[in-house]
């Protein structure tokens, strides 16, 4: 038994050390092999399933540590009340993995082991998470390897680590005669290659269409507002001010971006303009300006009253052009789980959460520029930014977020590396704008070209891309992550069918 748990805890780390060190990525691909070796010799498929919960379990601990804090800050708990919260959440966010070794369990490994990869796909796409992650985020050293993004989402590179992985675990434990014993692992080696092929043209002709694209010249003000001076009234100037400052420092550039929440006032939704002590001054006669505020509609704290986290467009005179509400609300902060069961501990700390906005809005800059304003974690998410680029055309993606919640961890490392991905699946720039950072661009390869310093006042001003293209994933969106779920549909039925007829 402790050999089990054991094997158990070394998959977990192997799995959770690339998303705290990328450099570590090579890791994934022997990540499940322990955990395969487990539940090829549990007992029972009850037990199967507690062995991959628990791999769950571990490595969300592991690769989310920094979570206790944010849960702490964020929501307002008590400190022994956010460790319980985080190891709940752990605990929820390990049945994606306890589903998906019941699957190889009972189905098994299939021909050239390659059900594993085909459940896996399944689990990845359809098992809900607090933070979406991907294997595929584990591999963003891995330039060459992700840039099937375009084609099929993170779920590709995800199919072919966990092939990889299946048949590594089979050359290592069968005894079959040698030919038997590598062939899965030569066709997962030849899939490995295929995809290497792919992401070293796409790196070379994405790179082209780079050098020949159009620039647009923008200004990100990284204001370094700690969280203990977020939205008190004594501060709130003072905060205003330093944004402000900042923006000064800029040229006359035609687009300025502030982060998430950087105007600490609650904004009328149908305000017409900002007022001018509001707004920054602007070297460039026509200039824009996004930035992010609270928003509210009716009255608020009355029936009638809603709240929104969004992002603003005006121009250089402040007259509002456009607005965006944020449409995927964050756990603790935005909006409590389960708020009708935690309001009965008592002094739990309960506040009426944002309102999701409708869809994917963009903000028109002249020559056909178009900005698409992801708001905090928004930037996680494939299927969401994909629909951004693919009903509005946006031709740039812009995050603004704050993670100064995450306090001086790996999370907001974390949070710019799990969002690598986007500037691939849509070959669009990605610029980051945050309050103590991680302010960053990722150029249309996925490759992080610049970036500030963490928790420092300071400006970017970076020219980026205006790309047009449109991939085969905008286009199609998930196709391959539904095959995958259907096959795995049908491999469950079959295998169900099986078992009753037996029976």
């Amino acid at each position: 038994m402790s050999r089990n748990f054991f094997a158990i805890f070394s998959a977990a780390i192997l799995l959770a050390a690339p998303f705290l060190l990328p450099a570590l990525f090579a890791l994934a691909w022997v990540a499940f092999v322990p955990l395969f070796y487990v539940i090829q010799r549990a007992e029972s498929l009850r037990r199967a399933l507690l062995y991959g919960w628990l791999m769950g379990l571990a490595a969300h601990l592991i690769g989310f540590h920094w979570l206790t804090y944010t849960i702490s800050v964020f929501g307002g708990f008590p400190f022994a009340v956010s460790v319980v919260v985080f190891v709940l959440y752990a605990a929820l966010q390990g049945i994606q993995m306890a589903l998906f070794a019941l699957l190889v369990r009972a189905i098994g490994f299939g021909p050239l082991m390659i059900f594993p990869a085909l459940f896996w796909v399944a689990c990845e796409f359809l098992f809900p998470l607090l933070f979406p992650w991907y294997i595929a985020n584990s591999q963003v050293s891995f330039l060459w390897l992700i840039q099937t993004a375009d084609l099929v989402g993170p779920y590709g590179t995800g199919f072919i680590v966990m092939w990889f992985s299946a048949a590594l675990y089979h050359a290592l434990v069968t005894r079959a005669d040698p030919r038997k014993k590598l062939l899965p692992l030569a066709y997962a080696c030849l899939a490995i290659l295929v995809a290497l092929v792919y992401g070293f043209q796409r790196v070379q002709s994405v790179g082209d269409d780079m050098a020949g694209a159009r620039k647009l010249t923008i200004g990100a003000v990284q204001g370094n507002v700690d969280i203990d001076m977020k939205w008190n009234p004594l501060l709130a100037q003072k905060n205003l001010a330093q944004h402000r400052q900042l923006t000064d420092q800029l040229d006359a550039v035609p687009l300025v971006i502030w982060p998430e929440s950087a105007i600490e006032a609650m904004i009328p939704e149908n305000l017409q303009a900002l007022p001018l002590n509001v707004m920054p001054t602007f070297k460039a006669e026509r200039a824009y300006f996004i930035f992010g505020a609270k928003s509210f509609r009716g009255n608020p704290g009355q029936t009638d009253g809603k709240a929104f986290n969004t992002a603003f467009f005006t121009d250089a005179q402040g007259r509002i052009l456009a607005r965006y509400h944020k449409q995927v609300l964050l756990a603790f902060g935005e909006y409590l789980p389960f708020a009708k069961l935690l309001s009965w501990i008592p002094a739990m700390p309960f506040a009426d959460g944002f309102t999701p906005g409708p869809g994917p809005a963009v903000f028109h800059l002249p020559r056909s520029v178009r900005i698409a304003p992801l708001i905090c974690y928004e930037d996680l998410m494939p299927d969401l930014t994909r629909k951004f680029v693919g009903e509005t055309r946006a031709n740039i993606l812009v995050n603004l977020t704050n993670d100064a919640w995450y306090g001086k961890s790996v999370g907001p490392w974390q949070h710019l590396r799990l969002a690598q991905s986007r500037a691939i699946e849509t070959r669009r720039s990605l610029l980051r704008v945050t309050n103590t950072g991680v302010t960053s661009l990722v150029n249309a390869k996925g490759e992080v070209v610049k970036l500030l310093p963490m928790f420092t006042p300071a400006v970017m001003q970076t020219e980026v891309d205006v790309l047009n293209e449109t991939t085969y994933y905008v286009r199609f969106g998930d196709w391959f992550a539904w095959a995958m779920t259907f096959a795995t549909c049908a491999l469950v039925l079959f295998h169900a069918k099986r078992v009753w007829l037996r029976n």
